[in-house]
């Protein structure tokens, strides 16, 4: 309903990471709403809080890190230590019309119709400077956009609504269709179009949009309905899918967006570090001026209350005494190719098993990405070393427990060794000395990066068959990894590629949704991990290759789309549910 009065929260509004300055107002618990529109301070808190409900990651509250795992666990790149966290059972479960797991679900029409209404007020009502009002109105419009593509990648057509709902409106003004996937997409797109004439090139203030975040947000969405073209079928009576006719349509618009970024002169690759190993960490952490490579990202200040417990959460239990929450499979890991550009499965399993193996034989000589995002045997870590193994033989003898006294352990701590021998370290910060419960993680969060967008542009140029293109444009991301270039291109390249480097970036769900190709991997699936038993004689490892799931997961022809719910469908006589639900 339209608010007569606004009430805010004003410590709330100062922690939020922008840096309001609204504390230098008199704090009040009820400001009238004609006010608020003629002070920046108060608009800028309200602007504030609409940024704060914004969903640029996927997690709930900026403490519950458990779910900064969910979109790897459901695209098969993780899984959580417990079987009883959400994004293991959010993997494992059967998605039905009556319900599934919220931390997946986004309706977020609160949030949209909150900045229809401030964009309105700012036009008929606000007293501020023009250029002030039309800044905060692209801004609104920016959160809006990345909403609607947040919504759209879920389930498909919804409801586009530029204008608050009047609550006491009648019912069929209420209960409004559906609008189609189509439309959606063409929405944002147009939105993107006309912000990137109106944002700036480089925002005042970090975790602003600018003109080019803008155009990486056309890119990204562009790219998904190209591929859905090129990939899904039109259900619905259109209110699902694409003609095929239309891939070549939004591939050029993702590819005109991506060149546009590119060629820029703004945004660049993050190349500080020699050692590419150390450059692709560093990528994630570094928040200085010389990291040119982050288009946009959610910003986090500890001195200001506003922080995260990822890497208290990813970090080795042995260094945190806390979760060591996140396990890479095996499956995933063997996407990484070796050092020579050979696949990643040129170690066959059954070899895996068949002799003894040091550290260097399989990891060490892996795309340098992989030594960057996984943690695996003995991988370097605050002036130690990370364990797995579930026990030492020595002289003969198997022990489980204890230290040698050159300081070796015989066994890993049992949370490193349990499930896949293997966990999460790209983004963890190797600066945090974690002790329990301090939740003081303030790296940001990267929402958009030029890495992805050289990636975006390879995919479109190949959709409109411009192989050379999207061969440069890929080679440019594995140069920067210190990888061989790939001589042809095709869509498995493509595919492996995008999921390497944006690993753990809460991509790869979406990804092979969108490519239609996450019912193959994953329908009926139990990903593999690796157990260790070290040789102290030989100072070799002794591989199993063992389930680290402990149920299949699932993955059906209907779950392309998100089903909007028995409750949502049941309210809103004009909803028709997506198929199969």
């Amino acid at each position: 309903m339209i608010m007569k009065k606004l009430k805010y929260s004003f410590l709330a509004f100062v922690l939020f990471t922008m840096g309001c300055n609204v504390l230098e107002k008199e704090p009040l618990d009820i400001i009238s709403d004609a006010v608020v529109w003629e002070d920046e301070a108060l608009v800028d808190a309200y602007l504030a809080d609409l940024y704060n409900r914004t969903d640029f990651i996927e997690r709930r509250g900026n403490t519950d890190c458990v779910s900064f795992g969910l979109i790897g666990s459901l695209g098969g790149e993780i899984r959580s230590y417990g079987g009883h966290h959400i994004p293991y059972k959010a993997a494992t479960e059967v998605i039905t019309g009556a319900g599934f797991y919220s931390w997946l679900t986004i309706w977020k029409y609160s949030l949209i119709r909150d900045i229809n209404y401030f964009i309105e007020k700012l036009e008929t009502e606000s007293t501020l400077e023009q250029a002030v009002i039309d800044q905060y109105i692209a801004e609104a419009r920016f959160l809006r956009a990345y909403m609607y593509f947040e919504h759209v990648k879920r389930y498909g057509g919804i409801p586009i609504l530029t204008k608050a709902q009047d609550m006491d409106a009648p019912l069929e003004e209420l209960y409004v269709p559906r609008d189609s996937e189509k439309d959606v997409y063409d929405f944002i797109i147009s939105e993107t179009d006309a912000l990137a004439d109106i944002l700036p090139s480089e925002p005042e203030q970090k975790g602003r949009p600018s003109k080019w975040a803008a155009l990486a947000l056309q890119s990204r969405s562009a790219l998904y309905a190209a591929s859905i073209a090129r990939y899904g079928t039109v259900q619905l009576d259109g209110l699902l899918g694409f003609p095929a006719s239309d891939e070549n349509y939004y591939a050029q618009i993702s590819y005109d967006a991506s060149t546009a970024i590119i060629n820029n002169g703004i945004h660049e690759l993050y190349e500080q570090y020699a050692d590419p190993v150390e450059n692709f960490q560093n990528l994630f952490l570094d928040e200085s001026d010389a990291n040119k490579e982050v288009i946009m990202a959610e910003v986090y200040d500890y001195s200001l209350n506003r922080a995260h417990a990822f890497t208290q959460r990813a970090m080795p239990h042995e260094f945190s005494s806390t979760w060591g929450a996140w396990h890479f499979l095996y499956d995933w890991v063997e996407r990484f190719e070796f050092a020579d550009g050979s696949p990643g499965t040129s170690i066959s399993r059954t070899d895996l098993e068949s002799r003894e193996w040091t550290p260097e034989e399989l990891f060490h000589n892996r795309d340098p990405r992989f030594r960057a995002t996984v943690f695996y045997p003995e991988s370097p870590w605050q002036d130690g070393k990370v364990y797995f193994h579930s026990s030492t033989i020595r002289d003969g003898v198997t022990y489980s427990s204890g230290v040698a006294e050159d300081g070796w352990p015989y066994a890993a701590t049992l949370r490193n060794q349990a499930k896949s021998g293997f966990m999460v370290r790209k983004r963890c910060n190797e600066s945090k000395i974690m002790p329990t419960g301090v939740v003081d993680d303030d790296t940001d969060y990267i929402i958009f990066r030029l890495g992805e967008i050289y990636l975006n542009l390879a995919e479109a140029a190949f959709y409109l068959d411009l192989p050379g293109e999207a061969l440069d444009a890929l080679n440019r991301i594995r140069q920067r990894a210190d990888m061989p270039d790939k001589e042809t291109i095709n869509e498995e390249i493509i595919q492996n590629e995008r999921l390497v480097e944006l690993t753990e970036e809460n991509h790869s769900y979406w990804d092979i949704r969108r490519w239609r190709i996450a019912q193959e991997w994953l329908d009926g699936k139990r990903m593999a991990g690796l157990k260790y038993k070290y040789n102290y004689d030989t100072k070799k490892y002794q591989i199993t290759v063992a389930n680290a799931e402990g149920v299949a997961r699932t993955f059906h022809e209907r779950n392309y789309y998100l089903p909007l719910g028995v409750d949502r469908v049941s309210e809103n006589p004009n909803f028709v549910e997506n198929p199969g639900y």
